[in-house]
């Protein structure tokens, strides 16, 4: 038996679909922060687990270095980029200038210098992009802490823009996109901070 539907039905479906697919990433960017913590426990003896905590944010700011690195001219093994990416999350994410230093030493041991500041500067710009874009969008965030926080919705931007394609209620998309996100069950913000924040991205597209 067919079944028929019309279009707004369509359009419904489609974007539950969208929606699901942001929920997707999240758990995605939260699997590649958790890998990366693995990896650096195994290999380096590191013990970063509370880089956890900011996981899906993490894997935001990082996974888009990840590309970067195995994309551009580097000539390093995969140890040494989760080496790197480590250091560069740790400079964002966990205040604990001893283990930051540790991993800095390693990072020299490795004759990474050079490498990991290149690394590092590409990671301050895209976050003082994400900054720029976000005050652009008349976001106010109170600390540097809350920019990172929200650093999971650097890879979606494009996605939340797409979500006004057909029209409709800012504050509806944007309640429904929160409740998309919040759903994965990796994203540590106030599901009415995050609400309204979506809401400005969308105005800002609209």
């Amino acid at each position: 038996m067919d079944f028929l539907i019309n279009e707004s039905q369509l359009r419904l479906i489609l974007q539950e679909q969208d929606q699901s697919k942001m929920s997707d990433y999240m758990r995605e960017l939260y699997s590649f922060t958790s890998n990366l913590v693995t990896k650096a426990k195994k290999t380096y003896g590191l013990n970063l687990k509370l880089l956890l905590t900011w996981g899906a944010s993490v894997g935001g700011l990082v996974m888009p270095l990840d590309n970067f690195i195995r994309t551009g001219r580097f000539e390093i093994s995969d140890e040494q980029a989760t080496l790197l990416l480590i250091g560069v999350a740790c400079a964002f994410f966990y205040d604990n200038t001893k283990v930051f230093k540790n991993i800095l030493h390693k990072i020299k041991e490795e004759g990474l210098e050079d490498t990991f500041e290149e690394i590092l500067t590409k990671g301050k710009n895209l976050k003082k992009s994400f900054l720029s874009f976000l005050k652009s969008a008349n976001v106010s965030l109170s600390s540097t802490l809350d920019l990172v926080t929200y650093s999971f919705l650097i890879p979606i931007i494009t996605d939340i823009q797409n979500a006004i394609t057909d029209g409709g209620d800012l504050q509806t998309i944007a309640m429904t996109i929160t409740k998309r996100l919040v759903a994965s069950g990796v994203v540590i913000v106030g599901q009415i901070a995050l609400t309204d924040i979506i809401k400005k991205i969308l105005k800002k597209f609209e």
